[in-house]
């Protein structure tokens, strides 16, 4: 039995072609522009793709077996996502808000989420047999996921793909005799569903049904889960049709194949409201496999080609295109893509329309967090403005004083009150009016406020919160803000930070409509503030901060969040020897070659909680590309580039997960730092929306383009540590679009 081969596995259908087949400079082309290579008759590097084909984007060949701790990968359409279970084959937690198949059976004993599609091998479970045959090689792609495995001489592949605008999961199983004589097997699919339909908001986790209606249909081979107490049917089957079925769920071939030949079913599962018309999707499905498959790809093509395209019609904005022959560049660029495209919800059952979901993988389906929005709101702004100002205006008119995030099945508001809040809220307004130039927005009314009025109330929130008198936000405790650090608790310098740019911010909305009195005040107010978390918060000579207490006591926490949010919101208001003793901090604390901790080790809570995202062990998935930013504030940008090449390696598994380890903790997956996976006690999940935060570096960092509110666009490039001939075409600002590189701006329409 041989073990899995190092190449790409072959698609079912075709052979991959992988056109992400990057060409390197030397060290000297790294300084020179193409016109000055082709003086000494050099000919420059070819750019890599400015717009990405689907397979520019796929994640590296992964190989892993059950026992493994390592993040599931996880498959979308517009309407929802379903996630690939630790074998060759099966399913789970697919989610079409409000339906949900395999999620997790409401029950005394829930085994947790479902899986479906799983195969047995002459009566045992394939994901059962001994090495080499549990290792399963994973390949990512935007529009579907490849599987292969190697058992007994039989070779199974699989692709994974989610229709566009319909709910149903399918998938292609290969199955090949790599031996030298005949074979003869039987092989079983196994089906579960636990069906449902949940029209309160989800929260945590894929609802299910633990006791759905199960039918055998021969003719289609397929069987009817209905459930019983809603409105949900899921109609699963294999073509052509099995032989039997056993214990009312399991499709038995049998099978005789000679050497070297194989054999191609077709997994179909189709959701609905009932069994009539998940039966009719099944059939016109199956009627139409290849042409789908086909069509699913050609769907993500043109997707993704919107996304770099003005005037496009799948969103109401467009990001610019990167041009560049630096791999580590165009993979931190692409990277943040990725991550955007993963989190975009189009589905007609959203309570207001097309949304961003903060996770994509298992624990939170449906829900928008505007901390997490926040830190990609540039890059939004961008792509998908409307749908921005859309989820903007749905926090101002919820009660996010109370609550942590926005669900898009009910639009109600859920969870507990998150500090950051305010802050995020007023981030992403801004970073739309800065994209945008619609300051006629600023008098709509939001349940009876002007929007102007309801961002000046998020900016000044924090008095409220000014409990004893010290002149500071109280913002909380542990569920109020990091969640895994004990010790970050009351008035932090990050969340206090924020209030000073959210006030300067609303300040100068006040100058533009006139009102300079209102304007001054909460300028005043800042800078009281700035000095206040200067004076009173951090630690002279140690570069970290600390944490005012009821008590009138301090918690010193040696956490990244204070170092990257105060550079991003007051680092004008700090000394040269602040800036110089946290760049310090973060050098000798907090970073690795290839990510960083978001906790040093050093910290007196070290011990209190693993989870990655805010421990040592790693960080989570915006907390390295803002920490560049404040970098960038601070520190040689040539030792910045370095550190962000290392970084971009985290892209070789697909889409940033929610949280990376650190390679002295954890080894690197493909060159990268290692995606946590979503078991305990890690519980992070395989994308985030706030990875969009690598493009937001690249375009406001690495190239330096500060969109201003009101004058003009300017440029403080840094490129050239990367590729001193990159550009970004089409960046659009305030109606117009611009061409930027390291020499600056210049308009190109």
């Amino acid at each position: 039995m041989k073990p899995l081969p190092e190449e790409a596995p072959a698609s079912p259908r075709s052979s991959v072609v992988d056109r992400r087949s990057f060409l390197k400079a030397s060290a000297v082309a790294t300084l020179l522009t193409g016109a000055d290579l082709r003086s000494v008759g050099v000919e420059p590097p070819a750019k890599l793709s400015p717009i990405p084909e689907p397979a520019d984007l796929k994640g590296d060949r992964i190989v892993h077996t059950m026992r493994d701790l390592f993040q599931q990968l996880t498959t979308q359409n517009e309407w929802g996502y379903a996630q690939a279970a630790k074998s060759v084959s099966g399913i789970t937690a697919i989610s079409f808000p409000p339906y949900a198949c395999c999620g997790v059976p409401e029950m005394q004993w829930s085994p947790g989420f479902l899986l479906t599609g799983e195969l047995f091998l002459n009566g045992r479970l394939l994901a059962s047999f001994p090495a080499p045959g549990d290792q399963v090689a994973y390949t990512w792609f935007p529009h579907r996921i490849l599987r292969e495995c190697r058992v007994e001489g039989l070779h199974f592949t699989t692709e994974t793909f989610m229709p566009s605008q319909m709910r149903a999961v399918l998938e292609r199983v290969v199955v090949r005799n790599e031996s030298t004589s005949s074979r003869t097997f039987s092989l079983g699919f196994d089906m579960r569903a636990a069906v449902a339909k949940k029209t309160t908001a989800w929260v945590n986790n894929s609802p299910g049904e633990a006791d759905n209606h199960t039918q055998w249909d021969g003719v289609r081979g397929c069987v009817v889960f209905e459930a019983r107490r809603s409105k949900a049917a899921s109609v699963q089957g294999v073509q052509p049709p099995a032989a039997r079925c056993e214990f009312g769920r399991t499709l038995v071939y049998d099978v005789k194949l000679g050497s070297g030949q194989e054999k191609v079913f077709r997994y179909v599962n189709a959701i609905g409201e009932n069994p009539k018309d998940s039966l009719a999707e099944y059939d016109l499905l199956q009627a139409s496999f290849d042409a789908v498959d086909r069509k699913n790809e050609e769907t993500f093509r043109r997707l993704i080609r919107s996304a770099f395209t003005p005037g496009n019609s799948d969103f109401s904005g467009h990001l610019p295109i990167l041009e560049t022959t630096d791999e580590s560049l165009w993979k931190l660029y692409q990277a943040g893509f990725s991550n955007l495209l993963f989190a975009r919800r189009a589905s007609p059952d959203s309570a207001y329309g097309t949304s961003y979901i903060t996770l994509g993988g298992k624990v939170l389906p449906t829900l928008s967090f505007p901390w997490d929005t926040s830190v990609t709101s540039l890059g939004l702004a961008l792509l998908d403005p409307l749908a921005l100002r859309g989820m903007v205006e749905t926090w101002m008119n919820r009660n996010m004083h109370e609550h942590l995030a926005t669900d898009y099945v009910t639009g109600e508001a859920v969870g507990p009150w998150y500090a950051v809040n305010d802050m995020a809220i007023v981030r992403c307004a801004e970073n739309y009016l800065r994209v945008s130039g619609d300051f006629a927005w600023l008098q709509k009314k939001v349940e009876g406020k002007t929007v102007l009025e309801r961002l000046f109330d998020h900016a000044v929130y924090w008095k409220t919160l000014d409990k004893r008198g010290r002149g500071f936000g109280d913002y909380g405790n542990i569920e109020n803000l990091l969640e895994a650090v004990s010790t970050y608790l009351h008035e932090t310098a990050g969340m206090n930070a924020g209030n000073v740019s959210s006030m300067r911010f609303v300040a100068h909305l006040l100058d533009l409509q006139g009102d300079a009195t209102r304007a001054a005040r909460l300028r005043d107010d800042a800078q009281a503030l700035a000095r206040r978390i200067n004076g009173t918060l951090y630690l002279p000579g140690k570069g970290w901060w600390k944490c005012g207490q009821p008590d009138g006591s301090f918690n010193e926490v040696r956490h990244c969040y204070d170092l990257l949010s105060v550079l991003d919101n007051m680092s004008g208001d700090l000394s040269e020897a602040q800036k110089r003793e946290m760049t310090q901090f973060f050098w000798r604390e907090l970073y690795t070659p290839l990510w960083m901790r978001a906790l040093s080790p050093s910290d007196s809570d070290a011990t209190w909680n693993i989870r990655p995202d805010h421990s040592w062990l790693g960080a989570y998935a915006a907390w390295p590309p803002m920490t560049a930013k404040g970098l960038y504030k601070t520190e040689d940008s040539a030792r910045v580039a370095l550190w962000l090449k290392g970084l971009a390696k985290a892209a070789n598994q697909g889409p940033i997960g929610q949280a990376h380890f650190v390679e002295d903790f954890f080894p690197p997956e493909k060159g990268g730092a290692f995606k946590s996976p979503n078991d305990a006690p890690y519980i992070n999940d395989w994308c985030c929306i706030a990875g969009g935060c690598f493009l937001d570096m690249v375009i406001d960092s690495v190239f330096g383009a500060e969109l201003t509110l009101s004058n003009g666009l300017s440029v403080q490039s840094r490129v050239a540590d990367f590729d001193p001939s990159a550009r970004l075409r089409n960046l659009r600002y305030q109606g117009k679009r611009y061409d930027v590189s390291r020499d600056g701006a210049r308009s190109s329409a």
